[in-house]
C-alpha cells in the first residue's frame, strides 16, 4: 500500500481490472510503472533501475541477512517485490499469500512474468497457522485502502508468524503513517514485542510508513553487521544501508 502522490507526469493507462466495486489499473509515465488500487499506489517499478525509490526497497537488506533464504509474503499488490528479489538474491524458495485473485492477474501483466510460481489465492492468517519453523524471512504488505486490515493487528497474527519462522526468522511490516495508524503504533508493537525483539526504520525517504522489524534471536546490531556483510553497496542501495543505520 502506498500513499504517494504522483504529481506533475503524465500517465497513460495500459490496463484496468474491476474486483467487486473496486478498481485495479496499471499506468506507466516516462519514469516508471506504477499498480493503482482503487486508485492508491500499491506498487511500482522504475524504467532504469531495480530499485523504486520507496518503502519496497528497504525490505530488500533483510533477504540478504540469509543463504538461500525460505521467504513467505502476505499481500503480493502488483509484485514489486518479488521481481526485485528475483533479480537481486538467490532464494530456496518464495510464496505469497494474496486474497483478492484479480491482482494476481494483475501483478502478472504488471512485471512481465507468471507468479503463480509464487502467488497462491489465500488468506494469509491462514497460511501462517499451516507453517511451522518454516520460514526466515515473513513480509506483511497487506492493505485495504490504507489500513492494514485487523486480523494482522491482532495479538494472535505475531504468535502464529513467530511460530512460523525459523530460529533466527524476522517478519518485516509495511506500516503506514495514517493518522490513524501513528494513533495505534504503540499498542501494535506493544503486542509484537511479546514474540520479538522489536525495531524501526525511520527515515524520510519511506514517505509515509516505516517499516516494523520483529526478530526471534538477531538484535539491532546483529542485524546490522549482517546486512553490512551481505548486502551489496551499489549507489542505489547506499540510501538504504544510511536508513537501517537509524534503526531504533
Amino acid at each position: 500500500m502506498r500513499l504517494l502522490g504522483i504529481f506533475g507526469r503524465k500517465e497513460r493507462v495500459l490496463k484496468t481490472w474491476k474486483s467487486g466495486n473496486d478498481t485495479i489499473s496499471i499506468v506507466e509515465n516516462d519514469e516508471e510503472r506504477i499498480l493503482k488500487f482503487n486508485n492508491v499506489v500499491y506498487s511500482k517499478l522504475k524504467k532504469d533501475s531495480f530499485y523504486t525509490g520507496a518503502y519496497w526497497d528497504y525490505f530488500l537488506p533483510l533477504v540478504s541477512i540469509f543463504d538461500s533464504p525460505d521467504i513467505f509474503m502476505i499481500g503480493l499488490g502488483g509484485g514489486t517485490i518479488i521481481y526485485q528479489i528475483e533479480k537481486l538474491f538467490h532464494v530456496n524458495s518464495l510464496n505469497v499469500a494474496e486474497i483478492n485473485e484479480k491482482m494476481i492477474e494483475a501483478a502478472k501483466f504488471f512485471i512481465g512474468q507468471d507468479v503463480s510460481k509464487y502467488a497462491v489465492k489465500k488468506d494469509g492468517l491462514e497460511a501462517i497457522r499451516d507453517s511451522r519453523a518454516r520460514y526466515d524471512l515473513i513480509i506483511l504488505d497487506a492493505y485495504k485502502g490504507d489500513s492494514i486490515p485487523e486480523p494482522f493487528l491482532d495479538e494472535n497474527f505475531a504468535k502464529e508468524a513467530e511460530k512460523a519462522l525459523k530460529t533466527d526468522g524476522i517478519l518485516a511490516i509495511n506500516y503506514a503513517l495514517t493518522f490513524k495508524g501513528i494513533l495505534y503504533m504503540e499498542r501494535y508493537l506493544s503486542k509484537l514485542r511479546k514474540f520479538f525483539k522489536v525495531y524501526t526504520l525511520n527515515d524520510q525517504l519511506i514517505s509515509g510508513n516505516t517499516i516494523i522489524i520483529c526478530s526471534k534471536k538477531m538484535n539491532r546490531d546483529e542485524i546490522l553487521l549482517n546486512i553490512r556483510r551481505r548486502f551489496k553497496t551499489t549507489e542505489d542501495s547506499m540510501a538504504l544501508f544510511k536508513a537501517y543505520y537509524m534503526l531504533s
